[in-house]
């Protein structure tokens, strides 16, 4: 990951001259984690939300290089039911400052469809687990995990759609964002953010 942040910024510096343009963009991500599990334990999917914004450097008449900052939660719920019965749920709760930077490669020199990829470096800032269930069982409680990384990193793919309006464009965008590592110190726990994410934004 470290190599690969070093090309992207030489890319950068070695772009200065190229047409350039700022973006700012928000939406909804649709986020679970894969991993261990316990039993007829179940990974659920989380609705949560995102905005930032983005720097393009546009590479040639069909190629672009775009580096984002999101400010992002993500999330998961852990749902388990055994014979029928239903026991508890937790609730997870990931918050992080994520830097993609991606490769746009679009189908038409104007407003076009176009696919992405690339890479992302996540921060992760907090990460909070709230425990519901049958009370008698399991009481309710709130909690941080101990046992969360600082970082991870992931893979992100996409398409999307732009519409130039004069001087500034418009554009619709779904991602798929895929961690590489556990967020988690442990070994033989593993949880491993996924996230499809829809945005809207606008190109300046």
């Amino acid at each position: 990951m470290r190599k690969l942040i070093f090309v992207l910024l030489i890319l950068i510096l070695a772009t200065e001259t190229s047409a350039k343009c700022f973006k700012v963009m928000g939406g909804v991500n649709f986020s679970k984690y894969s991993g261990s599990l316990i039993g007829e334990e179940v990974w659920r999917f989380r609705t949560e939300f995102e905005v930032g914004a983005g720097h393009e450097i546009t590479l040639g008449s069909h190629l672009a290089l775009e580096v984002d900052g999101f400010l992002i939660q993500k999330g998961s719920k852990r749902k388990f039911i055994a014979n029928g019965r239903y026991y508890y749920t937790i609730y997870y709760t990931l918050t992080e400052f994520s830097f993609p930077m991606l490769f746009k490669i679009k189908f038409k020199t104007d407003s076009s469809p176009y696919i992405l990829g690339g890479g992302e470096l996540s921060l992760i800032l907090s990460h909070k687990r709230e425990f519901y269930g049958v009370e008698i069982y399991y009481p309710p409680h709130h909690e941080e995990p101990t046992d969360t990384k600082s970082s991870y990193y992931g893979l992100i793919f996409g398409c999307g759609h732009d519409w130039k309006i004069g001087s500034i464009s418009t554009f619709f965008e779904v991602r798929y964002n895929l961690s590489l590592m556990n967020i988690l110190k442990s070994d033989t726990i593993s949880h491993k953010p996924r996230a499809i994410v829809i945005l809207i934004g606008f190109e300046f």
